[in-house]
């Protein structure tokens, strides 16, 4: 209970702090505007953090469920990644593919946790990471500046909504 209270704080916290910081990345010879290198900047951050986090649940999760779902996760967010560093390459936007402060101290405290506790704490987690992760997307596909960036947010938007979709059922059938 304490983690999720921590991890929505400091969620919440984190992206604020990575769109303030993300300012101080932006880069003069990119081909898009800042809005939308804010948003591949971010993508990225939190494309890290969902397959890293997607790989500690094939390990620790007690549920073969979980487990599973962390394995579709891990293959589906390092597609959406590779996908993302192309167009980056494209646009000539250096993406840094490391986790938000937020996400770090989360995986970090996932790791301490296995069975389940983890499922329970994952799916937390993956809820609340795809909700925003969803409105990123969303908030790009409808007002980006640039037609290939808003194109990507566009595609993949969907995947986020199904993983959504998905972390709350098993939730559900966790019994909380």
């Amino acid at each position: 209970m304490l983690i999720a209270k921590c991890r929505n704080a400091a969620a919440a916290i984190g992206f604020a702090a990575l769109i303030v910081s993300g300012c101080s990345l932006l880069q003069s010879s990119a081909e898009v505007t800042p809005v939308d290198q804010q948003f591949m900047l971010t993508a990225a951050s939190a494309g890290t953090a969902e397959v890293d986090m997607a790989e500690l649940a094939q390990h620790q999760a007690g549920d073969p469920a979980v487990r599973a779902y962390g394995r579709r996760l891990a293959q589906e967010h390092a597609a959406i990644n590779e996908a993302l560093t192309q167009l980056a390459e494209r646009k000539h936007v250096k993406l840094i593919k490391a986790m938000d402060p937020a996400d770090r101290t989360l995986y970090e405290e996932l790791t301490h946790l296995s069975g389940r506790l983890f499922d329970r704490e994952y799916l937390r987690a993956q809820i609340n990471i795809h909700r925003m992760g969803n409105a990123l997307y969303d908030s790009e596909a409808q007002a980006g500046e640039d037609a290939d960036v808003k194109a990507f947010a566009a595609k993949d938007a969907p995947a986020g909504a199904e993983h959504l979709r998905l972390a709350q059922s098993l939730l559900a059938s966790e019994g909380d």
